[in-house]
Order: structure tokens, then sequence, then C-alpha cells
């Protein structure tokens, strides 16, 4: 009787490990550690992949063949003004003025595996800062522009090392104008930032 009571304990013990999910491995090397570059992450209208569009659903490019380019990264509600920092340590890479979508920032970071490029458009670079200028995780480099109803913070990941593509806010389904195919290498940028916080993460909108 008892043993019999004891394997039913065991395998329902057996069964309950095997479905709880791994512990997260927080990393541990400075240069592998990021965060978010706002306090709060509640989506805006797009997303990674989402399709290119105005959030009313009119489309912002799109190839002769009609199909609309992609998302690179998120969109994350934000104020006019408000305070942007570094992702993770790094250097910007460069910044560039666009009449339609104000100033986009990259900035490069060295890690164990690689280069990344962390990109944020819709933003104003802060007296002092430029390309060549070194940042810390955490460091308010930039504030959020404004552009009226469509203020909000564009994030993206790009895996790898500096090149023109990486400024890019969206890509096409297929390759077209010259331009590879979404997601070429871009990956999804809260899931980049949730796997290198220090800490295990908050739920989404509701970081401290």
């Amino acid at each position: 009787m008892i043993r019999g009571v004891i394997a039913v304990f065991l395998s329902a013990l057996q069964l309950a490990t095997a479905a709880a999910p791994a512990a997260r491995t927080a990393p541990t090397n400075p240069a592998d550690v990021f965060e978010f570059p706002l306090p709060t992450w509640a989506p805006h209208c797009l997303g990674f992949g989402s399709r290119w569009t105005y959030c009313n659903g009119t489309p912002l490019r799109a190839c002769a063949s009609g199909a609309v380019w992609l998302h690179t990264g998120a969109d994350v509600v934000a104020t006019a003004g408000q305070p942007v920092m570094a992702a993770g340590d790094g250097v910007i890479e460069g910044y560039l003025i666009d009449p339609t979508f104000r100033g986009g920032v990259l900035i490069r970071h060295q890690t164990s595996s690689g280069a990344v490029i962390t990109q944020y458009w819709h933003v104003w670079l802060k007296s002092g800062y430029s390309a060549g200028t070194g940042v810390k995780r955490g460091e308010v480099f930039a504030a959020v522009a404004d552009m009226g109803d469509k203020t909000h913070l564009h994030f993206a990941v790009f895996n790898g090392d500096f090149e023109p593509h990486a400024w890019n806010g969206a890509l096409p389904p297929s390759a077209c104008s010259g331009f590879p195919a979404f997601p070429y290498r871009f990956i999804d940028p809260t899931a980049f930032i949730e796997a290198h916080v220090p800490v295990a993460p908050l739920a989404r909108g509701t970081r401290m």
C-alpha cells in the first residue's frame, strides 16, 4: 500500500517537473545585459512583423505587386519629450533626421556573441550626444519627438554589425525595390530584451 502511494506521488512529481518551464538564466556578462528604453512597454499600433501602416490602416509603403512592407520593430506608447534610455552598453553608430519620421538613432553593442544594433526612431538626440558617443545601459541619450497624435517610440533590434539596412523601419515581405525580404537580420525586439534583462521581466506594460 505504502509503495503504491509513493509510486503515485513520484509519478505526479515527475509530470509536474516536466510541465514546468525551465528557469531562464540571467546573463552574467555586462555586455549581454539589456533593458527596455522606456520605463513602460505598452504597444502602440504596430508590432514586429505588422503590416507597415498608419494606425488607420493606410499603408506606408508597398512593392509594385501591392505587397505592403512589414514593420521591423515594435511601436511603443510614449509622450513627446519623454526620456529614451540606451538599451545596453554601446556606441552611437549614427543619427539621421527625416522630415516625416523625425530623428533616428542606431547604437552598436558588442556582445559576447557578436555585434547587435538597437534602432530608435521618432526621437531627438540630447545635447552632447552624436555619432561616436559611448553610452551605458539605462543612460538617457534622447527624447521622444513630438509627432502630434502619432507620437510614439519605434524600437528595433538588428542582429549583426552595422550596414545601411540597419536603418530600415520596415522591409518588404519578399525582396523588392533593392531591399531584402523581412525579417532579414531583424529580430523581435521585445523578446530580445526579455531574454537579456538581468532579472525575470515583469508583465508587459507594467515595468517599474
